[in-house]
């Protein structure tokens, strides 16, 4: 039996009055420069297709306060951003600040734009939860030789435990990835899973776990493990760290990144476009180490972000 399904479309306008407002959208990360990125809404038919819509407060006036004082007045610039994981540079523009936040900083945001008005919001920067080890458990280890290059191949368990603070009501933002060097003499794989980690699926029910995809989620809160030390349970399945037997390990560069982020609660909700703050304890992990050692993992660095 064959189904064929067929469709048209055509371009709808709704004859709705709606008026422009401004927007805010700010990620306050410790250590990093505070950007604010004031806009106002727009419809999709302003959109054009060359340029797109212009939604940048360009007459507008930003007032950025910390712990009640008011820190600086910004206006609308462009600057160059040198992204850390790549070599190029980009243009971004919007508010840039001269303020760097710190752990239980109370800051808050006020725009105002001429023609749309007002828009203000507030939060205050969560102090971070250190990673307290990473324990961890190497399957399926496999040691290969492929002319001038070997090849290592393995899954690894890994328990990374944290002390959640008792005192307060955290969130929390995991992230993990791969750094890696490559060229015609090294490669590194891996393939990340976080669906053994029940932390991670708290907010979905019984229903949503069943009718739709739920996994991949790595933000959670303290609920279930307030004041308590407890292992997130990731899986690292699939590496694969290839070397060339002729230019040795030492010039290999890649290393696997956790970073166990608290954020605001306002960031756990997705509430409101601003409010975004983030602290962070970071753990760099070898990938070399993790391989030639079999599974004795090294906390090679931890920092707050």
């Amino acid at each position: 039996m064959t189904i064929v399904l067929t469709g048209c479309y055509s371009d709808f306008e709704p004859d709705i009055d709606s008026t422009p407002v401004v927007c805010i959208n700010a990620n306050a990360k410790v250590g990093e420069v505070l950007k604010i990125f004031a806009t106002r809404t727009w419809r999709w038919t302003e959109i054009n297709q060359d340029e797109g819509a212009d939604i940048q407060l360009k007459d507008g006036e930003v007032s950025l306060y910390v712990n009640d004082e008011l820190f600086e007045v910004l206006h609308y610039s462009e600057w160059d951003y040198h992204d850390p994981k790549y070599s190029w540079v980009n243009k971004q523009c919007g508010f840039l600040s001269s303020y760097y936040p710190q752990p239980g900083d109370k800051i808050k945001i006020m725009a105002h734009s001429p023609l749309y008005g007002d828009a203000e919001g507030e939060v205050t920067v969560p102090f971070p939860v250190e990673i307290n080890e990473v324990e961890s458990l190497v399957s399926d280890l496999d040691v290969c030789q492929e002319g001038n290059t070997v090849l290592y191949r393995a899954n690894v368990s890994l328990g990374i435990r944290f002390t959640d603070p008792l005192d307060i009501t955290n969130y929390y933002l995991f992230e993990s990835n791969l750094n890696t060097y490559e060229s015609s003499f090294h490669d590194t794989r891996v393939v990340f899973d976080y669906n053994s980690e029940p932390l991670f699926t708290e907010h979905v029910s019984s229903l949503e776990s069943v009718i739709s995809e739920t996994s991949g989620y790595t933000v959670f809160s303290d609920r279930m493990v307030s004041g308590k030390t407890y292992p997130l349970h990731i899986r690292l399945n699939e590496i694969e760290y290839r070397v060339s037997s002729e230019n040795g390990f030492e010039s290999n560069k890649s290393y696997i990144r956790f970073a166990l982020n608290s954020i605001s609660e306002s960031y756990y909700r997705h509430v409101f476009p601003f409010g975004k703050a983030t602290t962070a304890s970071t753990v760099y992990w070898e990938t070399l180490d993790l391989l030639t050692r079999y599974g004795n993992a090294v906390m090679c660095q931890q920092e707050p972000v």
